[in-house]
């Protein structure tokens, strides 16, 4: 490592587009850090037309021996993917600490606590901690992003189905994510992806200390979105993982892919499209064929074949008439074809 990049143990990761509002308190948060762990800041503005780069530019100047700004002509593009990568090769840390504009860190040790945790935990790539979840027009108590019972360790195989890390805490290996693989640019996302990227380079931790805040409001990239919207969008993060994920975890995909056609089934049933509904939940069937045997240990099984009778009589067609892609979907569960194993946890936080 270059003399320059020894003086740097964390990089710390921050895009803004659009942040005016917010971007002052996230540099605040940062900067308010225990000395003892020596960091760099690099800020990426995505081309924002309000008054977020100017802020940017202030805090640059009063900090410019912490502080790397970087100011694109034009908006990199890929939801937000090119200007991490572009801030990711300019990064000289051993480690890297992500936060988006609009969130900020609460504890002064924050950095100081990761990064000792991974010292002494050479087996693993990232590690995250608990964040409280708030909503900026106040509709709802702030909550823990993390439940009492989160697991204290990661595999791909937990990540598969859903992203249980804020994106405002985790602090990972440089090594780990960088650089980063074609298939993450394809992705209409990119924290979840960081967290598999990550996890196929060591287990994933958890601290469970509150050490930020994770706001949501009306122009955040997954909270404007629609439940249907976001549905749609893990499906294509989850068909995206094909050639991804090791062979021994394929299973793992397509059951929480065929999890996913039956959310958006489900949600398009409740919005009276049934058509659609039935077209979810065949292909939920066909990434996830149907295993009676487990009908009765509550693994999601019942839950799909009652939504499927369901539709069906309200379609006017009598149960045991079934198209041919059913009629396949049925034969490859009888034969033992690709049973998979229980129903993922409801919740999903992509992004």
């Amino acid at each position: 490592m270059a003399r320059a990049e020894a003086s740097v143990r964390v990089s710390v990761i921050v895009m803004s587009y659009q942040h005016e509002r917010y971007i002052a308190r996230a540099l605040d948060s940062i900067l308010e850090q225990d000395a003892g762990v020596p960091y760099e800041v690099l800020v990426g503005d995505d081309a924002s037309d309000d008054g977020s780069r100017a802020i940017i530019a202030q805090y640059a100047e009063a900090a410019p021996d912490r502080i790397r700004p970087f100011f694109p002509d034009a908006n990199l593009g890929l939801e937000g993917k090119a200007m991490f990568n572009a801030l990711l090769e300019r990064a000289r840390g051993e480690y890297i600490a992500k936060l988006d504009g609009d969130d900020y860190w609460t504890s002064p040790v924050k950095l100081r606590r990761q990064v000792a945790y991974l010292d002494v935990h050479p087996e693993c790539s990232m590690c995250f901690h608990n964040v409280l979840w708030r909503r900026e027009d106040g509709s709802r108590a702030d909550v823990p992003y993390n439940s009492a019972d989160q697991a204290t360790q990661l595999t791909m195989q937990d990540l598969l189905s859903a992203n249980p890390v804020a994106s405002c805490s985790g602090v990972f290996r440089r090594d780990a994510i960088r650089p980063l693989p074609a298939w993450f640019f394809e992705q209409p996302w990119g924290d979840w992806q960081l967290n598999l990227i990550a996890s196929q380079q060591g287990s994933i931790h958890y601290l469970p200390e509150v050490m930020a805040v994770h706001l949501t409001h009306a122009a955040g990239m997954w909270s404007k979105l629609s439940w249907l919207e976001a549905l749609e969008g893990i499906t294509r993060c989850q068909e995206g993982l094909q050639g991804v994920v090791p062979p021994a975890l394929e299973w793992r995909r397509r059951a929480a892919l065929g999890e996913t056609w039956v959310k958006r089934a489900v949600e398009h049933a409740r919005l009276g499209d049934r058509k659609e509904a039935r077209r979810c939940l065949r292909e939920s069937f066909r990434v996830r064929p149907i295993d009676v045997r487990r009908l009765r240990r509550g693994d999601g099984e019942r839950r799909r074949a009652l939504l499927w009778l369901r539709l069906r009589l309200s379609a006017g067609v009598a149960p045991g008439i079934c198209s041919a892609g059913e009629r396949r979907v049925g034969k490859g569960a009888a034969a033992g074809g690709e049973a998979v194993t229980p129903a993922d946890r409801d919740e999903h936080r992509g992004g």
